[in-house]
C-alpha cells in the first residue's frame, strides 16, 4: 500500500513542480533555489534513503554537525556579530528528534550538550518571539512521557485516540472550518488566533479545481489582511510593521501550503502516507527506535495544523527518511538489541 501512495505521491510532486515551468530565468531560481518550492515536494523521494537503516548513522552525523554550526553560530551571536532569526530554528529543531530517539542512550558528557542546544534553541525561539518551538518541544515530551509511563496496552489505546482525534480535526478544520474550530477552543481557554484568516483568505482566492488541484510550485495567492498592514505602514509614513506583500507565494500552515500548491490531492497523498507510516510504527513494530520513528512522524503531521509548511530542510528530511524506515517489515520485526548494530 505505501508503495503504491509514494508512487502516486511522487508522480503528482512532479506535476505540480511542472505546471510552474516558464522560460523565465527568476522562475527557475525561484522554485528551485527556495526551500518551501520545488525542493520542498521532491523532498519526499528521500524516503528512499530510509529504506536501508544503516543511513542512519550518516543523518546522525550530519544533526551533530548541524549543531556544532550553530554552536559556532551563537558565539558569534554573543560577540554581537551576527543576529539570531527564524532561520536559525531550521538547524535547531533535530534537536527534538534527537530527544526522541537516541537521548535516552546518550552518557552524562552528551545529555550536557544536548541540554545546552536546547537552552540556546528556546533562547532563539524567545528572541524571535517564536512559540511553536516549545510547543514541538513539548509535544515531545508528552509522546516520550506516554512511552515510559504506560504499559502496551494503554499506551497503544491513547496512541489510537490521538490519531482518530486528529483526523477528526483535519476533517472538521476543512469542512466546518478553522473559524468555528477556534472559536470551539476559544470557548474553553484563551488564546490569540494567529490562523484563522489565513484560511479564510487562502479559500476565498482559489476557484473549485484549485482547491482540488492547487496552483503549482510557484502558485500564490492574494492577502487582504497584508494589504491593509501595507496600507496603515504607508500612512504612518513608512513606520511601524508592514507585513508580509500582499501577493503571497507562502503560507505558515502546512496543510494550507500544500492545498496551495497542490490542492486536496496533494494534502491526501501526503498525510495518508504519513499517518500510514506512523500507524506501522506505533502498532506494528517490536523495537523502541522504530516506534519512536513513528512519534515524530506523527508529531510532524500534527503539528502541519498551525506551521511547518512543507520545505527542503532538516526537519521534512527527517521526517521521510523515518517514513522510509518504518515502512521495511524486516526493520519493525527487529528487536532493541538488532536495531542498535545497526545505527550505532
Amino acid at each position: 500500500m505505501e508503495k503504491f501512495i509514494f508512487t502516486l505521491l511522487l508522480i503528482y510532486s512532479l506535476i505540480t513542480i511542472a505546471r510552474s515551468f516558464s522560460l523565465s530565468l527568476q522562475d527557475w531560481v525561484t522554485n528551485f533555489g527556495n526551500v518551501y518550492m520545488a525542493l520542498a515536494w521532491l523532498t519526499p523521494t528521500l524516503l528512499i534513503v530510509g529504506l536501508k537503516i544503516e543511513n542512519w548513522k550518516q543523518v546522525y552525523k550530519a544533526i551533530n554537525f548541524m549543531f556544532l554550526l550553530m554552536i559556532i553560530a551563537f558565539i558569534f551571536y554573543l560577540t554581537g556579530f551576527q543576529y539570531p532569526d527564524e532561520e536559525w530554528t531550521w538547524l535547531l529543531r533535530p534537536i527534538n528528534f534527537i530527544l526522541l530517539t537516541v537521548f535516552y542512550k546518550y552518557k552524562i558528557l552528551r545529555r550536557i550538550k544536548v541540554i545546552f542546544l536546547i537552552t540556546i534553541y528556546f533562547y532563539i525561539a524567545v528572541y524571535t518571539k517564536f512559540r511553536f518551538e516549545f510547543l514541538y518541544t513539548g509535544m515531545v515530551i508528552g509522546f516520550l512521557a506516554i512511552d515510559k509511563l504506560l504499559n502496551i496496552k494503554l499506551k497503544r489505546t491513547f496512541l489510537k485516540y490521538v490519531i482518530t482525534v486528529f483526523i477528526l480535526v483535519m476533517v472538521y478544520i476543512f469542512t466546518a472550518g478553522y473559524q468555528s474550530l477556534s472559536n470551539l477552543i476559544a470557548s474553553f481557554v484563551e488564546y490569540q488566533d494567529s490562523r484563522t484568516f489565513l484560511f479564510t483568505e487562502l479559500f476565498a482566492d482559489l476557484n473549485k479545481s484549485e482547491v482540488i488541484f492547487g496552483r503549482g510550485s510557484l502558485g500564490t495567492y492574494y492577502s487582504d489582511f497584508f494589504e491593509r498592514t501595507n496600507r496603515w505602514y504607508r500612512i504612518l509614513g513608512n513606520k511601524g510593521w508592514r507585513g508580509d506583500n500582499v501577493i503571497r507565494i507562502t503560507t505558515e500552515v502546512g496543510y494550507l501550503q500544500m492545498i496551495l500548491k497542490g490542492g486536496f490531492a496533494m494534502l491526501v497523498l501526503y498525510t495518508s502516507l504519513g499517518l500510514y507510516a506512523a500507524y506501522l510504527a506505533l502498532f506494528r513494530a517490536n523495537n523502541k527506535f522504530i516506534r519512536r520513528l513513528g512519534f515524530y512522524i506523527l508529531i510532524i503531521l500534527i503539528l502541519s495544523i498551525i506551521s511547518l509548511r512543507p520545505a527542503f530542510t532538516p526537519t521534512f528530511i527527517i521526517f521521510w527518511i523515518a517514513i522510509g524506515t518504518v515502512s521495511v517489515k524486516k526493520y519493525r520485526q527487529m528487536s532493541n538489541e538488532e536495531i542498535n548494530e545497526l545505527i550505532q
